[in-house]
């Protein structure tokens, strides 16, 4: 779930629910509302770089993929578009609309000469994607059970950081080579996929399946590491996403297997505040005075609630 800088308008889009839809939750008026795109995608992915505008992900399973670009204010209007095909690779629209949305993303080709996972990077000035192949995802992956998930641009820097399913390793990424620059090790328990800046960008947090990972930008060190979701010592659940509250002291989690949202500390990683929701919270928005917004796992149905002490 992503929201414009105000946090006045949500966006969010569970693929296995909402698949070509947008679901818009108006914070004022505490209302939430549904918007098709139209575009037919099996899912849409949702991307923003902290700015008034957000950029849509449509994709279709690997035979083509289509990026959109959308103001919080307007979520419907459509500023620009990419098109990538076996035989089309163009950018349509506005091509100011790219700027302050992300320009790296990730995503399966199935048509030649890529059959796999590559890195696309957005270029408005050539009015095309640039496709790079990821020359370190080989055959060390179980490409059965492990796709590349997401990608965290580094604003100035020719590399960025980059997920795998199932994988507790970061691999950073050399945007001139396609090769691996480096790697984190988040500790085991693999299962990251989303990275988020904290502290002006200083800090890079990640979710390593049922725990929370702190990584120092500058040299790549962890910082901390919290486990917040136990279901037993036999069985480990998986954490949902997390949201930083506006002052960034309180980071909301979500937990699925515990019908909850916390909010820890984040200089201690401490639970510090509980908001028990019910169901199943998976995505999740941290608003001011301890507010959380949140989706259930299964249903996609709108969970709001607070944080309280304790």
């Amino acid at each position: 779930m992503i929201a414009n800088p105000e946090k006045t308008t949500l966006v969010s889009s569970v693929g296995w629910v909402d698949h070509d839809t947008l679901w818009l939750f108006h914070v004022p008026a505490a209302r939430a509302e549904c918007l098709s795109l139209g575009s037919g995608a099996r899912y849409l992915s949702l991307h923003s770089s902290g700015s008034d505008r957000f950029s849509v992900g449509h994709h279709f399973d690997g035979t083509r993929f289509e990026l959109t670009v959308h103001s919080f204010s307007n979520p419907g209007r459509v500023q620009a578009q990419a098109i990538l095909k076996n035989d089309e690779n163009r950018l349509a629209g506005d091509s100011s609309a790219w700027e302050n949305v992300p320009l790296l993303y990730v995503e399966y080709l199935s048509f030649e000469p890529w059959k796999d996972f590559v890195l696309l990077r957005v270029s408005p000035q050539g009015g095309l994607i640039r496709v790079q192949r990821l020359e370190w995802f080989d055959d060390t992956y179980d490409k059965v059970y492990q796709g590349v998930i997401g990608v965290l641009e580094l604003p100035g820097e020719e590399v960025a950081v980059v997920s795998v399913q199932r994988s507790s390793q970061l691999i950073i990424h050399d945007l001139d080579t396609g090769l691996k620059k480096g790697a984190i090790d988040l500790g085991g328990y693999g299962g990251n996929s989303d990275l988020q800046f904290r502290n002006e960008g200083k800090e890079i947090w990640a979710n390593n399946y049922d725990s929370i990972v702190v990584i120092q930008r500058s040299d790549w060190r962890i910082l901390g590491s919290a486990r917040l979701q136990g279901t037993s010592p036999q069985v480990r659940g998986f954490i949902g996403d997390f949201s930083f509250a506006p002052d960034e002291e309180i980071c909301a989690v979500a937990r699925p297997f515990s019908g909850d949202v916390v909010g820890i500390d984040t200089a201690t990683l401490k639970i510090k505040r509980t908001a028990k929701l019910g169901r199943q919270p998976l995505e999740v928005v941290a608003l001011a005075q301890g507010e959380v917004v949140a989706r259930d796992w299964k249903t996609g149905d709108l969970l709001h609630g607070k944080l309280d002490a304790g």
